[in-house]
């Protein structure tokens, strides 16, 4: 009887965890998302400087010179795996560093997320989430 109250407990107290740890790995996934877009940023900007202040025709052409990890392409909060050539992110080709600062350079698939919003990297290296309007 007793073994039976154990079992029932933690069966209850699993129950009750298991919404608060989804939660917990979709935020850890969307930091991660945006520790990506940082890198990127980084590296855009790296390219920029020895590139007359252009940003290059692909996020692609960033590796393995400016990106040394060809999983800062992929975003974690998706199945998809993305790669140089295939990133999870959406790049706004011919921008330059003295484009408007708030213009979005580098944003999330719109699956990414599962719908739910994505993250946009700007020009300026600021991140935002921007949530899906319901």
């Amino acid at each position: 009887m007793e073994l039976l109250t154990v079992i029932v407990i933690f069966i209850a107290m699993f129950a009750a965890l298991t919404p608060f740890v989804r939660l917990a790995k979709k935020r850890v996934n969307r930091i991660n998302c945006v520790n990506n877009l940082r890198k990127l940023s980084l590296a855009l900007h790296s390219y920029a400087a020895d590139n007359k202040g252009k940003f290059p025709a692909s996020l692609g052409a960033l590796y393995p010179k400016y990106v040394a990890d060809e999983k800062t392409f992929d975003c974690p909060a998706t199945r998809m795996v993305g790669a140089k050539d295939n990133s999870n992110y959406d790049y706004t080709p011919g921008l330059t560093e003295s484009s408007p600062a708030k213009e979005v350079v580098v944003r999330d698939h719109d699956s990414n997320h599962k719908r739910a919003g994505g993250n946009e990297l700007r020009v300026d290296g600021s991140t935002e989430w921007i949530p899906v309007a319901r």
